[in-house]
């Protein structure tokens, strides 16, 4: 996934670069867009009248084994005809997000690879809350039928779905998570 991704992204018509930062810690591409019309959301009217730029940092697909985060100069159109401000559309950001598409399917797929949350977290620059919130998103259902001939069940704190403990249930042999449940008792210490 990563090789393509980063042969599309570079090929890509519709990306200005304007320069790659890289230290200890992560690396940072500086891009923008190219300037195009834009639909008013308000009218439907057709624009290409800039109103204003802001820079917006979006965290994406790990590089190198580095966290990555585009730095993206954003233009805000008027539409000529009723003067809606709006932010021009980038297809692989999702209006109000500061992580790209890209980036929620590389965890999901890591999650399938039975890495830590930890480590997911490290290696992409998103909270572990984050990659929690995103392995709830997928609504998987265990298949209670086959249940492996040894399991083990540990307790473990946690924050996601507002609740504070979680039990977690594993094949051991396998080294396979079989279920995390939310505690559905409140008071438990």
């Amino acid at each position: 996934m990563q090789g393509n991704y980063i042969t599309n992204f570079l090929k890509s018509e519709d990306t200005i670069w304007e320069g790659v930062v890289e230290n200890d810690n992560r690396i940072e591409l500086h891009i923008k867009m190219k300037q195009k019309p834009h639909i008013c959301p308000r009218c439907w009217e057709i624009t290409s009248k800039i109103h204003d730029y802001r820079v917006q940092r979006i965290k994406d697909v790990p590089l190198f084994g580095k966290p990555t985060v585009i730095v993206l100069k954003k233009r805000r159109y008027v539409c000529k005809h009723c003067g809606k401000k709006f932010y021009e559309h980038i297809d692989y950001l999702p209006r109000y997000h500061r992580m790209t598409n890209r980036l929620s399917i590389y965890i999901l797929q890591q999650l399938k690879k039975q890495q830590s949350m930890k480590e997911i977290s490290e290696v992409t620059g998103v909270s572990i809350t984050t990659v929690m919130r995103l392995l709830d998103t997928i609504g998987v259902e265990p298949d209670y039928k086959t249940l492996p001939e040894v399991i083990s069940i540990d307790e473990f704190k946690g924050n996601s779905g507002g609740r504070k403990y979680h039990c977690i249930i594993v094949d051991p042999k396998e080294r396979k998570i079989l279920d995390i449940l939310k505690d559905l008792k409140t008071g438990m210490k």
